[in-house]
């Protein structure tokens, strides 16, 4: 008995050589019995990954609307209140140290003005000066209106070139960074995203 060679595909599911129809996806063949479990188990993982897709839209909406709890807007925050902070300490410092020396300054300049007036009143009184005295009197009297608070040219502010707070970088899985400067965020793309 001579048997005929047959080229009919198996069933990837049963092994039989009854496969029928060829699924594009997978390239598999499948029986007409399996071709209907292989076409459920599609179905199936095609209701898994739109789940997926359910569950990122409700994580995106649910951190999207508590975007301000987000841990590193928590970290910003913070950095800002620091920041706030540190320049608020440092100009009150300031202002006292410039107030500690303007009511020293204030106290050196009354009693100088005081010793002129002082001067000028006794030789009223006694009318006794002459050019030479209205004349050092006016320079001193000069030079103490010069040396008035707050209105002396020794009195300067400086800012020291060492950034008193520092700057915040966010960077991306090294895909950009945002650069916080004084007045804008600018965003540097180290590389492009790819998906």
């Amino acid at each position: 008995m001579t048997t005929m060679a047959t080229n009919k595909a198996h069933c990837a599911t049963c092994s039989k050589e009854k496969a029928i129809l060829k699924c594009e996806g997978c390239t598999q063949t499948f029986c007409y019995n399996h071709v209907v479990d292989h076409r459920q188990e599609l179905n199936k993982q095609l209701e898994d990954v739109e789940i997926t897709c359910d569950l990122i839209r409700d994580t995106l909406i649910k951190q999207t609307a508590d975007s301000q709890k987000h841990p590193l807007i928590q970290k910003i925050n913070e950095w800002e209140h620091d920041s706030i902070e540190k320049i608020r300490q440092t100009a009150e410092e300031a202002r006292r140290m410039l107030m500690k020396y303007t009511i020293g300054h204030v106290a050196e300049i009354e009693v100088k003005l005081s010793k002129v007036t002082k001067q000028i009143r006794q030789s009223r009184q006694e009318n006794d000066f002459f050019e030479t005295e209205l004349r050092q009197w006016k320079e001193n009297l000069t030079k103490l209106k010069q040396e008035l608070p707050l209105k002396s040219p020794s009195i300067t502010i400086r800012q020291d070139s060492t950034p008193l707070v520092t700057k915040m970088y966010v960077d991306v899985l090294g895909k950009f960074i945002i650069l916080i400067k004084k007045n804008r965020a600018d965003l540097i793309y180290k590389k492009k995203f790819v998906f």
